[in-house]
């Protein structure tokens, strides 16, 4: 056996390793909202109308057009949570296969909590981010010879997720500096191809515009107006630290700044800082690539999301790091003549870097086989068992549809959960003023009076959202209702339950 066949063959054996280890936490994986909003939304909704939904959503369509063939086709969202394994293996075999950093960094990165829990578990359009990244890391100078691969790379990137849209245009403005720019400065006669190309990305950014202009407008979270900026700019960056160390607060549910805290949060604000020194010291178009990438990113978040950034966010800038740190070890011009110049500090620092995240990664890994990440299905499970199976005539209301679209999926199509602002079963979320939560008690009360007005006889329950936390020593028992369920602690701390069903 040669080398690159010796080579290949253990790159091979260390991805089918990988996939083993990771298919586990896949299929044990409990179904949160967010997930549950994708298939649900691309199964019952059609094809047109899904470009029109998708400016409400707030995500482009690429991610959502790849699960919609197998949502139609299929009732168990095991294949969306399948396309998003199957995408993590290919970027962790690509990593082993095609960069150039030691066997050490590629195992510390492959066992971070990016890759061993959170990009191949949680079935979100992020899952597939590094492998297109990765790929982008490929062909970064290859433009030329690959056009139409770079750009199809670009487009579905661009349109996996907003938050890529400044790293794949800056990539764009590069793909059109080399390839047009300087040929037509140096009066050489321009390739059509590469014309083709440089159009077709310009169109997909385009239609990243036009689809997403009415976003704001649209979605009532999304459309979240903070004030505090310097508070909301300190959020986004504790929360980078903090869920980069532990993104679950497993039975903690709170970071208290102890030493290990401190320490942790000084060592890796520290070794980010060095590591976009050294970009900087070794090449200044990758470094300001990182800079403005990140920027954007932050700049979304302050924006939309500065109230929840999730791990899966975190992690996806984290693409863009490992990007730029692949190619400077492609281009292999390290001066060797001070400390960030030199390959083998680079490489303890860009190792250090994502070794911080390893805890993390074995952390939530067990957390998510030992607890419930959600408890939609558990309450689901119950809601048939109790209910639905034995052929009671019930209806369950929600006024926080976009926390309970996962039990919608658990339950069976027939069953779906009902929203108190329509008195009508819902399917998938609708990001509208409505879905704000106003129940309270003596509202449910009322509405179930008015009811009982039309219909006698049906059960009626609400599903309530609850902190199992904060809510320990807490009386939950409701005047007028019955307490049938009352849900553990879930990793998902927006999903833990209790069910009421109204005494008359």
């Amino acid at each position: 056996m040669n080398i690159l066949n010796k080579k290949l063959a253990i790159n091979l054996a260390i991805t089918i390793l990988y996939a083993v280890i990771t298919i586990f936490s896949v299929l044990h994986h409990e179904i949160w909202a967010d997930e549950a909003q994708v298939w649900m939304l691309v199964k019952y909704i059609s094809l047109p109308d899904l470009f029109q939904h998708l400016v409400n959503e707030g995500h482009p369509p690429f991610f959502y057009l790849v699960v919609m063939p197998f949502a139609k086709l299929f009732d168990n969202i095991v294949w969306m949570q399948l396309i998003c394994w199957i995408a993590s293996v290919l970027a962790v075999f690509l990593l082993w296969n095609n960069s150039k950093f030691n066997n050490l960094t590629k195992t510390v990165i492959t066992l971070s909590a990016p890759f061993i829990y959170f990009f191949p578990t949680v079935a979100r359009s992020y899952s597939i981010i590094p492998l297109f990244v990765f790929l982008l890391a490929i062909f970064h100078n290859k433009t030329k010879e690959h056009p139409f691969i770079y750009t199809f790379l670009i487009v579905a990137l661009t349109h996996t997720h907003v938050i890529m849209a400044m790293f794949c245009f800056l990539l764009f403005v590069r793909f059109l500096y080399i390839n047009i720019y300087l040929k037509y400065k140096n009066k050489e006669k321009l390739d059509k191809k590469i014309i083709l190309a440089a159009c077709f990305m310009f169109l997909g950014f385009v239609g990243l515009f036009l689809q997403l202009v009415g976003t704001t407008a649209s979605n009532v979270y999304i459309n979240y107006k903070d004030e505090d900026k310097i508070g909301a700019f300190a959020r986004i960056i504790f929360a980078f630290i903090f869920g980069s160390m532990d993104a679950y607060y497993i039975k903690s549910h709170a970071y208290y700044f102890n030493y290990f805290t401190l320490t942790y949060c000084a060592i890796f604000a520290t070794t980010t800082i060095l590591l976009f020194v050294a970009l900087f010291k070794n090449n200044k178009k990758l470094f300001w690539l990182f800079l403005l990438s990140s920027s954007f990113q932050i700049f979304v978040y302050m924006a939309a999301y500065n109230q929840l950034v999730l791990p899966t966010r975190i992690f996806s800038l984290y693409t863009i790091l490992i990007f730029a740190f692949w190619v400077l070890y492609d281009e292999n011009n390290f001066m060797e003549i001070g400390f960030f110049q030199k390959r083998k500090n680079i490489s303890i620092l860009f190792t250090l870097f994502f070794a911080l995240m390893l805890f993390n990664g074995i952390k939530s890994y067990y957390a998510d086989i030992v607890f419930d990440y959600s408890s939609s299905k558990r309450l689901a499970q119950f809601i048939k068992n109790s209910y639905i199976n034995k052929g009671e005539k019930a209806i369950f209301f929600s006024d926080t549809i976009n926390y309970t679209v996962a039990i919608n999926y658990y339950l069976d199509p027939d069953n779906n959960v009902y929203w108190l602002k329509t008195g009508k079963p819902y399917k998938y979320v609708v990001w509208s003023k409505d879905i704000i939560p106003t129940f309270k008690e003596n509202d449910w009360n009322y509405y179930f009076k008015e009811i009982r007005k039309i219909d006698k006889n049906t059960k009626l329950f609400v599903i309530q959202n609850h902190n199992a936390f904060w809510d320990m020593g807490t009386n939950l028992e409701w005047k007028n209702f019955e307490l049938v369920y009352i849900s553990g602690d879930s990793l998902e701390y927006f999903e833990k339950f209790r069910l009421y069903k109204y005494k008359y």
